[in-house]
């Protein structure tokens, strides 16, 4: 996916700067922007840290708490209503066809029980976060975060469940185990922009960039450049495995075979 944050030349609303910033300046304003997002969310940002971490982390793995993602109203409802149901035969997989539990009861997909399952499935943040605010809704400070940090993600899933006949072709299907991380790319998309407050606003320094302007236009495309300049690289970035509690998600459930 792409990440949301961040530019090209910059440009102020009243205009692109007349010159084009060297890949050095550019990587400035990153990191001036990151320190700036941070104190925004109260010095607990994972828009700030990813941010960062592409620039000083050298293409690295970067690991993050789950905090940042477990609780957010897509996880939560990807977990309930799409990944339970695929693994109790409910729903189809995104290949369209009908895994999870009841074949393997069948036999028809050969195992051994309990029965060990994996399950990747992508969610978006930035839909349902756009649409509240459309709506003069509420939103947190955590989705909006989420959205400037990853926009959308994978979610993996792996679960170990038990199962015990109930009655004919009718068993009580428990999760023993229910294990889950995100995972994303932080690649930049050339033909997206952002618009942001302005970490330069108000600035007396040299280097401060449309210092006069609250808000500013970022744009994605010179994100390369910085690359390409040895000064920043893309990364991918994980949130750290949590057990899932939620009994939503992993309560037990009847199926028929």
């Amino acid at each position: 996916m792409s990440c949301s944050l961040v530019c090209s030349a910059i440009q102020s609303p009243h205009g692109r700067l007349s010159s084009p910033l060297q890949p050095k300046d550019v990587a400035a304003f990153y990191r001036r922007l990151a320190a700036s997002i941070q104190k925004q969310f109260g010095g607990d940002s994972l828009a700030a840290l990813l941010l960062v971490h592409w620039l000083d982390g050298n293409g690295k793995t970067k690991t993050f708490h789950p905090k940042y993602v477990r609780d957010l109203d897509e996880v939560r409802s990807y977990l309930r209503d799409t990944a339970r149901l695929i693994f109790l035969s409910q729903k189809a997989t995104p290949a369209k066809t009908i895994g999870g539990v009841v074949p393997r009861i069948r036999g028809t997909i050969q195992a051994t029980p309990p029965y060990a399952m994996h399950l990747e499935g992508n969610v978006e943040v930035g839909l349902g976060v756009q649409a509240k605010a459309a709506l003069g809704m509420k939103v947190e400070p955590r989705e909006v975060d989420v959205l400037y940090a990853l926009h959308g993600f994978t979610v993996i899933s792996d679960v170990v469940v038990s199962v015990a006949k109930k009655g004919p072709k009718m068993y009580t299907v428990k999760f023993d185990r229910w294990k889950s991380k995100t995972t994303d790319q932080y690649p930049w998309d050339p033909n997206k922009h952002i618009s942001v407050l302005n970490p330069d606003y108000g600035s007396k320094d040299a280097g401060a960039i449309a210092a006069g302007d609250k808000e500013i236009v970022v744009y994605h495309k010179h994100a390369i450049r910085v690359e390409k300049a040895g000064l920043a690289a893309p990364f991918t970035d994980e949130s750290e495995v949590w057990d899932e509690i939620d009994l939503t998600v992993i309560g037990p459930a009847t199926v028929t075979v």
